[in-house]
């Protein structure tokens, strides 16, 4: 079965593509900006962290491993 395709749509079809197009370039652009590194320094100024915290947060993010090894 063949279906007649409206040349108007076929063309607005076409026209919105370009323009998710442009305004995906634009996103890209203002967000991205650049792909480098995020410099965080300044973010932590002033903050103070301890041992035990540092140990705590190791403990919490490698759970598993320390199960295993029986440190918990």
């Amino acid at each position: 079965m063949k279906v007649k395709t409206n040349p108007y749509v076929v063309a607005r079809m076409e026209a919105i593509q370009q323009e998710l197009e442009q305004l995906k370039r634009t996103l890209i652009h203002q967000v991205g900006g650049s792909r480098g590194r995020i410099k965080l320094k300044g973010l932590w100024k002033g903050v103070e962290v301890t041992e035990e915290e540092i140990e705590e947060a190791k403990r919490a993010v490698f759970r598993e491993v320390y199960e295993l090894e029986g440190k918990e």
